[in-house]
């Protein structure tokens, strides 16, 4: 704990191994910074969400299922892009 009383984070639940060395030389939020610069709001959400779990493929949980989230984000991307309401999306 700091001398205020706040706990301190554990640098690896802030830049936990499966973040690292995604694309040599450069830290996982500089890398998404970079690829979603030019994107705003649920899409720039949604495309970092996708390539968060694509980054990760084999590093953290099952294959199946992060490309699962992705397809998941994909989908609601797509509606998003189609014009669609957050009320007339399905999941």
């Amino acid at each position: 704990m700091n001398e205020k009383g706040i706990k301190k984070l554990d640098p690896d639940s802030i830049s936990p191994q499966h973040y690292k060395d995604i694309v040599p030389g450069y830290e996982y939020m500089d890398t998404m910074f970079y690829i979603l610069k030019d994107f705003n709001g649920i899409e720039a959400h949604l495309l970092g969400q996708m390539y968060k779990y694509m980054m990760r493929l084999g590093k953290k949980d099952n294959d199946v299922q992060e490309l699962k989230k992705v397809q998941w984000y994909l989908n609601y991307l797509i509606q998003v892009k189609e014009g669609k309401e957050p009320k007339d999306i399905k999941e």
